[in-house]
C-alpha cells in the first residue's frame, strides 16, 4: 500500500503516482515479468511504479535508480503527457532506495503522488459468449469466458491499477484479463464468479482509499 500526498514539483517536474508494492502476488509477478529478460518479477518481491511529468524525466530516473541499487524494471514508457517507471526487487530496502533517490531528483515531498481516484468501477454479471469475445479482442492476458461475472476497475493516475491488481489477488482467485498501467487513466479487468467478483470489487475500493 501507498499514503496519499501531495505532487511535488521542481524544475518543473511533476510527481504523479508513488505505487510501492510490498509484496507481488504470483499472478501479478507473472504479468509483470512477461516481457522482463535482465531481472524476472518473481511472487513475493516488492515493486515500485513512478509516474511523472514531464514525460521524458523516466529517462532520468530509470539511469539513477539502475545504476545506484539493486533494482531490475520491467517497464519504461515515456508518452505524450506522462512517463510511468516499474521497478522490482526481491530486497525492499533497494526498492525503497530507489525510490528516496528519483524523490529527491523529482523535488518531491516525503508524502508522495497524487492521491488514487477512482474514475469508475463495473462490475457485470453472467457475461455472454458475444461479450467475451469482443474483450478478447483487446489483447487481453487470461481470456473471459461466457457465463464470467467482470469487475472494471479504471483509475487515475494510471499506476494506481497496479495496487489494484495485487491486493485483489490476496485475497480472491480472479483472472487478470486486462491491465493498462500507463496514459491518462489505468484499467483492470478481472474475471471469475460473481461472488468472488464482489470481493474483489470491496478489496478494489479499499486499496484506492474508496472503501
Amino acid at each position: 500500500m501507498t499514503s496519499p500526498g501531495q505532487s511535488g514539483g521542481g524544475g518543473g517536474n511533476s510527481l504523479r503516482a508513488y505505487v510501492y508494492v510490498d509484496k507481488m502476488q504470483p499472478a501479478w509477478a507473472a504479468y509483470v515479468g512477461r516481457d522482463d529478460r535482465d531481472g524476472p518479477a518473481l511472487e513475493g518481491m516488492s515493486q515500485l511504479y513512478v509516474e511523472v511529468a514531464p514525460a521524458t524525466l523516466v529517462f532520468s530516473l530509470a539511469n539513477a535508480a539502475l545504476k545506484n541499487t539493486e533494482n531490475s524494471s520491467s517497464m519504461l514508457v515515456a508518452e505524450r503527457r506522462y512517463g510511468t517507471l516499474e521497478l522490482h526487487s526481491a530486497n525492499p530496502d533497494a526498492v525503497r532506495q530507489a525510490g528516496t533517490i528519483m524523490l529527491a531528483m523529482i523535488g518531491s515531498s516525503s508524502a508522495p503522488g497524487i492521491a488514487p481516484s477512482l474514475v469508475t468501477t463495473r462490475v457485470v454479471s453472467n457475461v455472454t459468449g458475444a461479450e467475451a469475445g469482443l474483450v478478447n479482442r483487446m489483447g487481453v492476458r487470461d481470456r473471459l469466458r461466457e457465463g464470467d461475472a467482470m469487475l472494471v476497475v479504471e483509475t487515475e493516475p494510471a499506476a494506481y491499477v497496479a495496487l489494484a491488481a495485487n491486493e485483489v489477488e490476496k485475497q480472491t482467485s480472479l483472472r487478470m484479463v486486462l491491465v493498462r498501467l500507463h496514459g491518462a487513466t489505468g484499467r483492470l479487468i478481472l474475471a471469475g464468479s460473481e461472488a468472488e467478483v464482489e470481493i474483489g470489487h470491496r478489496v478494489a475500493l479499499e486499496a484506492l482509499g474508496e472503501g
